[in-house]
């Protein structure tokens, strides 16, 4: 006779434990934009729809926070991209959507990396160019195109990873010194760059391997009993956190609207809230 499958004891957790990366425009731990970071905002919007339980916040490196995952350490990411299939971590229903990922460099070789591999442009190509090198926050993926990623062969010159806090905004620096040439991103990056920056330095290149795949975002809890638990208690508010307008406000601060698409509220209507009707 088959199992019956059990619903997660919700009782048994009193709190969540958030943990969090220093990563503008996700995370903002520091600065004028203290606070307003896309996934700040989440943990406060659902810690005051669950006043019953008690929320702790931890700044961890990324990889960090991935190593506890694997060993079952209780703890919540809020800015996870949404998979349906659990694995080290089992997912809340979306929250948010980011536009496609695309290229952030600087506007001389935007214009080099457009000539060799195309617009929008091949990453499957641009990845192979050895003359060009690729940075990165270390413990970063990328679903949409990991698999050209691993099949890449680079060598330690064309592919860098950045560890420490802030690597977000560190790879941006990076560029605009000239340290490496380019950064696989979403448009946030830029956005971020051009509010705590004079505009132009940075351009955004879309590529053709995402073109019109948006992503969704997700709370992510460890894939236990105590996750699975913590999940469905944040699930049941969702659909008053994803349109409290303090959460609203952060997304406007980040996401300009595209031209190519529609406003992002509109947006967010049709590709999240839908679930909830």
């Amino acid at each position: 006779m088959p199992a019956i499958a059990q619903e997660p004891n919700q009782s048994q957790i009193n709190s969540l434990e958030w943990v969090i990366n220093t990563a503008p425009p996700f995370h903002i731990v520091d600065g004028p934009l203290a606070g307003k970071g896309i996934c700040d905002a989440l943990i406060d919007v659902i810690d005051q729809h669950l006043p019953e339980l008690e929320s702790k916040r931890l700044v961890l490196p990324q990889s960090r926070i991935r190593q506890q995952f694997q060993r079952k350490k209780n703890q919540c990411f809020p800015c996870m991209i949404y998979r349906a299939t659990p694995g080290d971590t089992i997912q809340s229903e979306p929250t948010h959507f980011y536009y496609p990922h695309g290229i952030i460099t600087t506007p001389e070789k935007a214009r080099l990396i457009q000539a060799r591999h195309g617009n929008p442009v091949s990453f499957a190509s641009l990845i192979n160019d050895n003359t060009l090198r690729f940075g990165y926050p270390d413990g970063r993926h990328y679903p949409a195109v990991q698999n050209i990623l691993d099949k890449a062969l680079q060598t330690d010159i064309s592919r860098i990873s950045h560890t420490g806090e802030n690597a977000t905004v560190a790879i941006l620096a990076m560029i605009k010194k000239g340290r490496i040439d380019y950064t696989l991103e979403y448009q946030i990056l830029q956005n971020l760059d051009n509010a705590e920056n004079p505009p132009g330095s940075l351009v955004f290149l879309k590529i053709a391997e995402t073109q019109g795949q948006h992503v969704l975002g997700a709370v992510g809890c460890t894939n236990s009993e105590w996750g699975r638990a913590a999940i469905a208690k944040i699930n049941q508010v969702l659909p008053l956190v994803r349109q409290h307008p303090q959460f609203l406000q952060v997304l406007g601060l980040w996401f300009n609207d595209d031209p190519d698409s529609g406003p992002y509220r509109e947006l967010l209507r049709e590709r999240v809230w839908q679930a909830d009707e």
